[in-house]
């Protein structure tokens, strides 16, 4: 337990100085009894305070480890009171660092009883956030001392992005679908063994099929699948230098919210989507179609933040090699750089399937103009897709925006 020596006390001590000093100058005994009664005064107020938060213990209920951005917050703090004292005044604050959330409360605990306290809050930003611990304060009637014991309590909380359902979005598909495998020889070692054939010369050990070998007396090698046919890829760009807001108003929670919505179209319709998320440090989710891959995607998005060093074009440039022939790419981004334009252009060369959403800087109050890649991307056949500040994700999705349409400094199709 701390003990808080709060402004009040050192009037008192002032108090207690200058009557002494009187005294002794005057020879009054009165001005020695009011010394007397200003330091009996400070040492009941000292004492109450300390005995204010004795027998005080406190339990904690968190909400739920995982919500988002904007649902409701609740979480219940109960104060017991052992002692056969009552506690008029006792001050509650949980430390915790999620915004939107009222953390401070004053109660009065009757005798041996319990006092409930629900903050409660909306979740107003992603990201992973502490919850904890629990401080609660007495106070003696004369503001002199202020008690403090802080409870552990310890706890987390983390806050995923919006997703939202994009019943009109449609991309190209890749050559094949997302339920078909490729049945032809490859000398990479994927998860997905198809069959077994006789060994030749240049296998592997990885790829004996032992138990095949042993059968059959002769040494057996695995055949393996190049994996699922039709993967989809949300890139987003949280470059540093090109985001413009602040706080839920922002090109890099606009951006996040764009892909969390993306995720969630593909994942419902079980194609196989990955994410790689360029902030101040790159994130990623390799590309499942799995009951688990939306949480995942979400963790990523939640904890990204818009601190990235590296422009979108050289970023698309060192991971070329997760995207083939058979993948689609959706980059998400609010960057006016025509150079990311030309590395999309060139992963369509390879035939790679890709696209871009453009989040309006502008909208967000920002300088750079989103739109200045425009050009670029039309003149690639890149379909382009552009989200504002006061858009409606899903509207802004519906379809892509024609030559047209940007010419006229439209974001929606002519």
């Amino acid at each position: 337990m701390r003990i808080v020596v709060l402004g009040r006390s050192y009037l008192v001590a002032v108090l207690v100085a200058a009557a002494l000093i009187t005294g002794m100058a005057t020879g009054l005994g009165l001005f020695y009894r009011l010394a007397y009664v200003f330091a009996l005064v400070a040492a009941a107020a000292a004492a109450w305070s300390w005995l204010s938060l004795r027998s005080i213990s406190v339990s904690v209920e968190r909400p739920a480890a995982r919500v988002t951005v904007g649902d409701p917050v609740t979480e219940r703090i109960s104060v017991r009171n052992d002692s056969a004292l009552p506690r008029p005044m006792i001050e509650i604050e949980d430390l915790t660092d999620l915004p939107g959330l009222v953390t401070t409360a004053a109660t009065a605990i009757a005798p041996r009883s319990v006092a409930e306290w629900s903050p409660a809050g909306t979740a107003l930003r992603r990201g992973a956030y502490e919850m904890g611990p629990v401080i609660v304060r007495g106070a003696d009637p004369f503001g002199l001392f202020r008690a403090e014991r802080t409870f552990p309590c310890p706890g987390s909380i983390i806050v995923y992005p919006r997703a939202h359902d994009l019943p009109g979005f449609a991309l190209p598909a890749a050559d094949l679908s997302g339920e078909v495998s490729l049945r032809r020889r490859t000398r990479d070692l994927t998860p997905h063994a198809s069959t077994v054939r006789e060994y030749a010369p240049g296998d592997g050990l990885g790829r004996v099929h032992w138990n095949s070998t042993a059968r059959l007396g002769r040494l057996m090698s695995k055949e393996f699948d190049e994996g699922r046919a039709a993967e989809v890829w949300v890139a987003v760009d949280l470059h540093r230098d090109v985001q413009a807001g602040s706080g839920a108003e922002s090109t890099d929670e606009c951006a996040v919210s764009v892909a969390a919505s993306l995720a969630a179209h593909f994942v419902a319709e079980s194609v196989p989507v990955g994410l790689v998320a360029y902030g101040t440090e790159r994130l990623s989710a390799e590309a499942d179609a799995g009951a688990g891959q939306m949480d995942r995607v979400l963790a990523c998005l939640a904890v990204s933040e818009a601190g990235g060093a590296a422009p979108i074009a050289d970023a698309l440039a060192a991971d070329e090699a997760l995207w083939d022939r058979n993948a689609t790419l959706v980059v998400v981004t609010p960057s006016p750089r025509p150079d990311w334009a030309v590395a999309l252009a060139h992963l369509a060369r390879r035939r790679v399937r890709v696209a871009a959403v453009l989040i309006d800087g502008r909208s967000f109050g920002g300088f750079l103009d989103s739109a200045e890649a425009l050009p670029a991307l039309h003149g690639a056949g890149i379909p382009v897709y552009s989200v504002g500040a006061s858009d409606h994700i899903p509207s802004a999705l519906a379809a892509p925006l024609s030559p047209a349409a940007a010419a006229r400094g439209e974001r929606a199709v002519a």
